[in-house]
């Protein structure tokens, strides 16, 4: 009789999380705070038992079939934890009628006059209204891909965005596999990434572009290892050109590889952006991207963790918000930890690149003045390689700062802010200093140590 129930008790698992899914994508408005957390705190319970239940290659292959259907059924979904998705259909329509969305706010159609290919409807829909856009190249085509077919119609270009997330998420399945193969470790790991709830609404149900970014940088690194240089540096100019987060790892790169292939590889990532950003360079382009920029860096502050505390320094202080200063500074000195680090642990293999990304992009996001949940993803996206946990952590606690969404002012609650980052930095503690695996090592951890599942048939 138990024998039995343990044979249903994983397809039961699927079979929940199927339906936290569906209710996730199509009866829960992010406004409703506590169903959210409710449905999301189920859905980790089914991820961790799940990997706990999970010990056979036919097993294994089941979890492969389940985290591509829970992917599938929110592709015919609006996002509805971001409202993105709607300046990604405002400028697909620009660049699919000829004229560059990065030239203009949208603010100025409205006052202008809106072409008659945009809506009112959408317009209004902007969380971006006064900006110019910001998002690269590689994702502006995709944009224009769904508009090209759709025009402004929300369903047909979602559906179409949301087919090629999926394709890139099969196509990161396939990569993760293939670098685990390679440094021997067991295909259970690739189900951190493919089952986290984290990972299956942000990138496939609320339409982030880091998923895309994901599978161009996990190609990339497995080129790299195969020392092929020149597909390996076309993956990473197209993985930086969707997202820009992976020019962190410039600095490692440079001074790992050695000054020819550094030059090479920064060469045609210098080349290779011009040439992307060919149909969208005019005189006001750089004047615009800056601005942008300086508004991400210096305005917008959401879930930060450092920032916060000097924030709070600079009210006793000063009696208002310092953003204007403090924000360049904390990005100016997480830049110069992150390069002293690169040089410091930097290594001609490139083995311990997972391991540095993890703990470079840690550090960034630790400076920043915003941590939008979906930016832990590509932490998470390098766990099975580098076996560091705090990622995962931070994917279970990190939806808690969707209570802001709640309020009508969007007011964040710093209590469950510092909850957050209190058990990320445990978990932080736990990863580099109480891990029996990780003791007595350097930072950056070999391979020959690393914690690993059993061995899959």
């Amino acid at each position: 009789m138990a024998t039995k129930i343990k044979s249903y008790r994983l397809p039961a698992l699927f079979l929940l999380s199927l339906c936290g899914y569906a209710v996730m994508a199509y009866g829960i408005e992010r406004s409703n705070f506590g169903a959210l957390i409710a449905v999301l705190g189920v859905l980790f319970l089914c991820y961790y038992f799940s990997l706990k239940w999970i010990d056979s290659t036919r097993k294994f292959f089941w979890a492969i079939g389940a985290a591509v259907l829970f992917r599938f059924i929110l592709v015919f979904a609006l996002p509805n934890l971001s409202d993105d998705f709607y300046r990604f259909i405002w400028d697909g329509n620009l660049l699919a009628n000829g004229i560059n969305p990065f030239a203009q706010t949208p603010a100025y159609y409205m006052e202008n006059g809106l072409p008659d290919f945009l809506s009112v409807g959408l317009y209004e829909n902007l969380n971006s209204q006064q900006y110019f856009t910001i998002y690269p190249p590689v994702s502006q085509f995709i944009y224009a891909l769904g508009a090209a077919l759709f025009g402004t119609q929300l369903p047909g270009n979602v559906v179409v965005m949301k087919g090629v997330m999926l394709t890139a998420e099969l196509g990161t399945f396939w990569v993760m596999k293939k670098l685990l193969r390679h440094f021997n470790l067991s295909l259970k790991w690739l189900l951190l990434y493919a089952l986290n709830p984290l990972i299956i609404l942000e990138l496939t149900g609320n339409l982030h572009f880091e998923g895309v970014m994901i599978f161009f940088l996990l190609s990339a690194y497995y080129l790299f290892l195969k020392n092929k240089l020149w597909p390996a540096a076309l993956c990473f100019l197209l993985a930086v050109n969707t997202k820009l987060i992976p020019l962190l790892l410039m600095p490692y790169l440079v001074f790992s590889l050695g000054w020819k292939r550094a030059a090479g590889l920064t060469g045609i990532l210098a080349v290779g952006t011009l040439g992307l950003h060919l149909p969208f360079l005019d005189q006001t382009f750089i004047t615009n991207f800056a601005d942008s920029l300086g508004l991400f860096f210096q305005t917008f502050e959401f879930n930060a963790s450092i920032y916060y505390l000097v924030r709070w320094v600079g009210f006793q202080v000063e009696g208002y918000n310092i953003i204007q200063t403090a924000a360049p500074r904390l990005a100016l000195l997480g830049t110069g930890i992150i390069i002293t680090l690169s040089w410091i642990y930097r290594r001609i293999s490139l083995h311990n690149l997972p391991v540095i990304y993890i703990v470079l992009l840690g550090i960034y996001y630790l400076f920043s003045t915003m941590v939008h949940p979906w930016y832990v993803s590509s932490l998470v996206a390098f766990v099975p390689l580098a076996g560091l946990m705090y990622p995962l952590a931070w994917s279970a606690v990190i939806p808690l700062s969707y209570f802001a969404y709640s309020t009508p002012s969007y007011t964040e609650n710093l209590w469950l802010i510092a909850a957050e980052y209190l058990i990320v930095a445990g978990v932080i503690i736990f990863d580099f200093y109480y891990r029996k695996e990780l003791r007595g090592q350097s930072l950056v951890r070999t391979f020959g140590g690393s914690p690993s599942f059993k061995k899959l048939d």
